[in-house]
């Protein structure tokens, strides 16, 4: 019985400092079918803080609308019409109570719109096609209640920018780079086209992650060659291909003004067969890393000006003195979680596979993780692609294209990296102390201490400045919401 006390106790003090709350348990009265639910989708209204889900199962859409003191206003049932549209990839809000979910089928040249609407209690669906012989579908972004869709066209530097209005319907702007150069990894002078990952194969998309600055980010997210960033009404592109320079353009999604510019990487006298190479765009500055066997420079420039913030540098036979933490890998193919001595080696693992640097700012400063992912081979001989496991949604996949706050957190609490944490102040000065604890580990850690807890349904998403958890119940057919907090 002591033990029982002891041990929950114990439970209680942990998840207190996790500062999680509940925030509405309720009861899927809509739902009559015997399907077992599949997917959740949450769409918050950035102008007001209403938060719709649309629960899903395989022949039924039950909506519930909740206002910003998560009481539920609204309800509504919708079938299922969807068949042919597997991704979803964004959403829009009208009159903040008709929520529209765009959709595109697997090759992501044709897209549905479906609006639901908790007035009428009903939905309608309007499709659309892109000019599949001469352009490509890009990403896609949904912003203060609005939805856009990117594309390029083949074998150019020019975007298309679909803009769509409250009733589905859509207008194209024009963001041409064509007086830029742009250079592939090789310095060979290219087209923007060039540059997107996926191309020149029928059955190859363009795939690009997106990132919210104030989100934990992942090594593997973080090391991907191209990103894209979305700031206030501006969409940002980084290109990471070439080892000795990041290119970024940026436009506006209401003027359509535009800009490029080029960064130097540290290291640029190094080979470039010797060495990896990345950024990350955060507040005001871009970050920089490379690598090699025998060397690490991290550096942060304004990203404006390009002036020098900050550089930080170690050769193999040093001591990281920036590090708060060990040298950490995990999801390896024996064990999940190991520390390391020795910097030569940790330079040896990021540089042997694709390195990165993920920045999250909290109150002192920013909270910083360098360094890299490999591809990790299973028994069978193939490679465990990143988002293994991820949920699939019965009308379509939940992707980085709807909710990448929740592809993110799926990323991050399955890495498979070698990494070390660093904490700096606002002006880029290493301070010591323990790297805190971010949502995302918070989460986690409820999960591993609950363990009465449901995977059914399970989602992440931001509201306001934290994130919240939903899961779903099957034999009550409740869902939950929970709230996680620095």
């Amino acid at each position: 019985m002591l033990k029982k006390i002891a041990i929950s106790l114990g439970l209680l003090l942990t998840l207190n400092t996790y500062s999680q709350e509940e925030l509405i348990t309720f009861k899927n009265t809509l739902k009559t079918s015997t399907s077992f639910l599949k997917d959740v989708l949450p769409i918050v209204n950035q102008k007001n803080d209403d938060i719709s889900l649309f629960l899903v199962d395989a022949k039924y859409i039950y909506g519930y609308l909740l206002n910003d003191k998560f009481e539920i206003t609204s309800q509504l049932k919708s079938e299922d019409r969807s068949r042919m549209f597997k991704t979803i990839i964004g959403h829009s809000i009208k009159n903040n109570n008709e929520y529209r979910i765009f959709l595109t089928n697997k090759r992501h040249d044709k897209f549905s719109t479906i609006n639901f609407s908790y007035g009428t209690n009903e939905s309608t669906i309007k499709e659309f096609e892109l000019d599949k012989e001469n352009e490509k579908f890009v990403q896609s972004v949904s912003i203060q209640n609005k939805f856009y869709l990117i594309s390029i066209i083949k074998y150019t530097s020019i975007f298309k920018v679909y803009s769509f209005d409250d009733d589905g319907n859509h207008s194209i702007n024009i963001v041409d780079f064509a007086i830029n150069n742009f250079i592939d990894k090789k310095e060979k002078m290219v087209v923007l086209y060039d540059l997107m990952p996926g191309l020149y194969s029928t059955n190859t998309l363009i795939d690009i992650k997106k990132i919210d600055e104030k989100t934990p980010s992942s090594i593997e997210i973080a090391s991907e060659f191209v990103k894209l960033y979305i700031r206030n009404n501006d969409v940002i592109f980084s290109f990471d291909q070439n080892s000795n320079t990041t290119q970024t353009l940026t436009f506006n999604l209401n003027t359509f003004e535009k800009k490029v510019n080029q960064f130097t990487k540290p290291l640029e006298l190094t080979n470039s067969n010797q060495k990896k190479t990345n950024s990350f765009i955060s507040e005001d500055n871009i970050f920089l890393i490379a690598s090699t066997d025998d060397e690490l420079i991290f550096r942060a420039q304004n990203f404006e000006s390009g002036n020098l913030v900050k550089e930080y540098s170690v050769n193999a036979n040093d001591t990281i003195y920036f590090k708060n933490s060990p040298i950490i890998q995990e999801g390896g193919a024996y064990d999940s979680y190991r520390e390391m001595d020795k910097t030569k080696k940790f330079l040896r693992k990021i540089t042997s596979g694709d390195i990165g640097v993920s920045v999250n700012s909290y109150t002192n400063g920013y909270k910083i993780v360098l360094g890299g992912k490999k591809e990790i081979r299973r028994g069978g001989g193939g490679m465990m692609p990143m988002g293994f496991g991820m949920p699939m949604a019965s009308f379509g996949v939940v992707s980085v294209f709807f909710n990448p706050v929740n592809f993110a957190y799926n990323s991050y609490v399955n890495t498979k990296s070698t990494y070390i944490n660093c904490l700096f102040d606002h002006n880029l000065n290493h301070i010591e102390g323990d790297f805190p604890k971010n949502e995302f580990d918070k989460i986690k850690e409820f999960n591993q201490e609950d363990r009465f807890t449901s995977q059914i349904g399970e989602t992440v998403f931001k509201h306001k400045n934290y994130f919240i958890k939903g899961v779903y119940f099957s034999e009550s057919e409740e869902y939950r919401l929970r709230k996680f907090s620095n």
